[in-house]
């Protein structure tokens, strides 16, 4: 069934009024023009106008004190006024950025200190120009993008005006934990040491104290005053006078609180000032011999996004956003490993050094951070080689009663693999980075940084995939065959160890170029992403189901956004559903059942969706964790209906057969459907309270993953319920479910015991025979109401009567 439908879903808050915005700002820049061509001028003309319109108001200022002003005036003091649905680009880091090339551009204007009331530029003007030239860049990359005709050149624009315009990537505590990983390690520390002359705890005492430099200043300036206002007392000229230079300080010559220099930074410190020297010029973009007013050019290529968290004159050092920030930290750090070993010597060997530890580090990670969403898993292995066909096709030549013939087929690696309850992970990790040419919208280099990337760990995860389905398992190198006959459901996941931004949730485009060139897409997720799911999913099942949903081609081709924990955040607030096609539900329910034209109308006039920012509860709990934020907040949950919360909290503990997938099953019925079951549990177990034998209900769903049986039985202690496995077993065969669980509960609600089958019954002319005579409930009557559905309507039950046929 196809869907013709181009209707757009806007989720998230503030998206349609800056869609809004967007729409009316693109109409102004096409006013007049008479092609796209026309329109790319405009834009270009738009992007010169506001550069000259902010050198003119910038002109004649000190540009460390407009700079440090401006910091201060717009970025919040603590992150709990932060909320970042609510950001507009007039108050990003981004634009404060353009505001600092601007002023390299025009060779970082200079003046004396004198103690006086210089005043500073309009702020707020400021901002918005600025603002404009990041809005017009991004889409002027945008465009271009759209309009080349070479492979991925649309993607390329994509993350050219991704690069161009976002900032704070990471949050700072998972960010530390990456880079401290791989930082301290031996090995990269002394690679540190011997190429950069610092290691990484230096580096960060270096920047905590030119950060308690600029804040002691600050603030100390604004307490004395404050303490001078609120006592009441006439001031002395002494204290006058330093309440003019505290002022000073604040609102004119911000230097001097927003500049360090290394000798004041060493002394805080307790380090050498050469090594304080040495970091601060490293993260430091140095003030240009001349005037350079080419700087916000090479920003709209992608060339340069920015001084890089700080601006050198001298040994003054003036304090930035993005600061040494642990996110772009590693990338800033690989710049310098890369231009040493570019440069020949001992840097060179050193740098392939690194890159081996590198992937060692990420695969390590990688495999404990999976393990801990799926309850504490270990993997089956890590870095596991095997045999296998140079066409994926040929994997019957493989299979376990034929033993490959030497030279035949070729040896392949598999980084992780998961199994857990029938579940396999087939885990690619890939630690290399996007280049910075790739980053600058190049499609050429961005098609070969995928290959590298994306395209070959895509590959190993679906060959290996595709072993397990047709095989059962794979013939290691050694020539021993390793049995994987328990698995019964697969999922390709490829890490990458870089921010990946909207490439990630681009599989529609990446299949169609050829990126992704399988039938089932992976779930692609960046390291950070994945510690940050680990932190916040409560339940391996729910982990399972959003693997489930995110692996869907319907949300590869219906959901357009930027940022996976947006993603997460919409599953995790009941969202990140699509329809299912009527055909392929009624193609798993064993009789000939007339798809209603409300479950057509449903599905064909599902409009895609444009997924905007909703992360502020998550922000909120993770600032408030860090310490970023002073105001507490609660962790982000799904919840799901007490009974649902019961089964899966009970089965995790003691890791009873299908914990996993039946509880991923329960998870992805909607609220109303969970609630409907609970409530008919309910009537069940009150019935049962009094009853000569138990009391039970049956349901069924459908997922792509296979259709499923439930059964809840309610039975008083003494009561026999030994025949309800012989029912399970024959139902599961009447409905020729993928897989079926029977739950028997203790009056009080509590589980007594489990039965589950895995997987489906084989088929045969007796077993037919046996289960048409059987006293079960028809098949008709069985799938007489819809399964219960992801999204909403009732779940199905069958008849409790002890005596009817079920």
């Amino acid at each position: 069934m196809s869907r013709e439908n181009h209707r757009i879903e806007l989720v998230g808050p503030g998206l349609v009024t800056r869609t809004a915005r967007a729409l009316d700002e693109l109409q102004g820049l096409a006013d007049g023009a008479s092609d796209v061509q026309t329109v790319l001028a405009n834009i270009e003309r738009e992007i010169e106008t506001s550069r000259h319109a902010l050198e003119v108001l910038l002109r004649g200022r000190d540009s460390f004190d407009t700079l440090a002003f401006i910091r201060h005036a717009v970025s919040p003091w603590e992150l709990s006024q932060s909320h970042e649905s609510e950001t507009t680009v007039e108050t990003s880091q981004a634009a404060q950025d353009v505001i600092a090339l601007v002023l390299l551009g025009m060779g970082l204007p200079r003046t004396p200190l004198t103690g006086q009331n210089s005043g500073q530029p309009d702020c707020a003007e400021a901002m918005r120009l600025a603002g404009r030239i990041v809005d017009c860049c991004r889409t002027l990359a945008v465009f271009r993008g759209r309009l080349s005709k070479l492979p991925l050149a649309s993607l390329a624009g994509e993350f050219l005006g991704y690069e161009l315009s976002v900032r704070g990537r990471q949050y700072q505590s998972v960010a530390e934990e990456l880079n401290s990983g791989l930082l301290k390690d031996p090995t990269v520390s002394k690679i540190m040491a011997d190429v950069l002359g610092f290691t990484v705890d230096v580096m960060r005492l270096t920047r905590t104290a030119s950060l308690q430099l600029f804040n002691q200043r600050f603030f100390g300036a604004r307490d004395r005053i404050g303490d001078l206002v609120q006592s009441g007392v006439n001031p002395t000229e002494l204290e006058a006078e330093a309440a003019r230079r505290d002022y000073n300080l604040m609102l004119n010559e911000c230097r001097l609180f927003g500049a360090v220099s290394s000798a004041d930074v060493s002394a805080l410190a307790g380090i050498e000032q050469d090594s304080a020297r040495r970091i601060l010029e490293f993260f430091a973009t140095a003030r240009p011999e001349t005037t350079e007013p080419g700087m916000v050019d090479r920003y709209r290529l992608g060339r340069t996004t920015g001084p890089g968290g700080s601006i050198r004159d001298g040994d003054e050092y003036l304090i930035l956003n993005g600061f040494m920030a642990e996110d772009e930290l590693r990338r800033n750090l690989e710049r310098g490993f890369l231009a040493a070993a570019a440069a020949g010597g001992r840097a060179a060997p050193a740098w392939d050094k690194y890159v081996r530890r590198r992937a060692a580090f990420s695969e390590t990670m990688t495999g404990s951070t999976i393990g801990r969403l799926l309850g504490g898993a270990q993997p089956r292995w890590t870095g596991q080689h095997y045999l296998g066909p140079v066409d994926p096709a040929d994997h019957a030549e493989f299979a376990s009663g034929r033993t490959p013939v030497a030279g035949e087929g070729r040896t392949f690696e598999s980084d992780l693999l998961f199994i857990v309850d029938g579940v396999a992970l087939c885990v690619e990790v890939k630690a290399g980075s996007i280049t910075e040419k790739a980053r600058s919208g190049n499609a050429q280099r961005l098609a070969a940084d995928l290959q590298k990337t994306l395209s070959e760990a895509n590959t190993q995860a679906n060959r290996l995939a595709t072993l397990v389905k047709s095989n059962n398992g794979v013939w290691a190198s050694d020539g021993s065959w390793l049995d994987l006959s328990a698995v019964q459901e697969i999922h390709s996941v490829v890490v990458m160890l870089d921010d990946m931004g909207p490439l990630s949730l681009a599989m529609n485009e990446l299949a169609q170029q050829g990126v992704i060139a399988t039938t089932d897409v992976p779930w692609i997720v960046s390291l950070h992403d994945l510690i940050v799911f680990s932190r916040t999913i409560d339940h391996p099942a729910q982990f399972l189901e959003y693997v489930r949903r995110r692996r869907g081609r319907k949300l590869a081709t219906m959901v357009v956004g930027a940022d996976e924990l947006d993603m997460l955040m919409w599953f995790m607030t009941g969202g990140m559903f699509f329809e299912p096609d009527p055909d392929e539900v009624s193609a798993q329910v064993p009789v000939l059942r007339r798809v209603r034209p409300s479950e057509i109308r449903r599905f064909e006039d599902e409009g895609r969706v444009h997924l905007g920012t909703l992360t502020d509860p998550l922000d909120a709990w993770i600032y408030s964790t860090e310490g970023t934020s002073h105001r507490a907040a609660p962790k982000p949950t799904r919840r799901e209906e007490p009974w649902v919360e019961a089964y899966l909290a009970a089965s995790e503990s003691a890791q009873w057969p299908g914990w996993l997938r039946t509880g991923a099953d329960l998870v992805s019925l909607s609220r109303s459907s969970q609630r409907h079951i609970g409530k008919s549990l309910k009537t069940v177990r009150r019935l049962a309270r009094t009853a000569d034998r138990e009391r039970s209900l049956t349901t069924h769903g459908t997922t792509p993953y296979g259709s499923w049986l439930l059964t809840l039985a309610v039975a008083r202690a003494g009561v026999p319920v030994g025949h309800l496995v012989d029912y399970i077993e024959a139902k599961q065969y009447q409905t020729a479910s993928n897989r079926a669980l029977l739950l028997i509960y203790r009056p009080d609600g509590s589980i007594a015991t489990s039965q589950y089958r895995g997987e489906p019954q084989p088929r045969s002319p007796e077993r037919d025979i046996e289960i048409a005579t059987s006293p079960l409930l028809s098949l008709d009557e069985t799938f007489a109401k819809a399964p219960p559905r992801g999204q909403r309507g009732p779940a199905s039950k069958r008849r409790k009567r002890p005596k009817r046929r079920r």
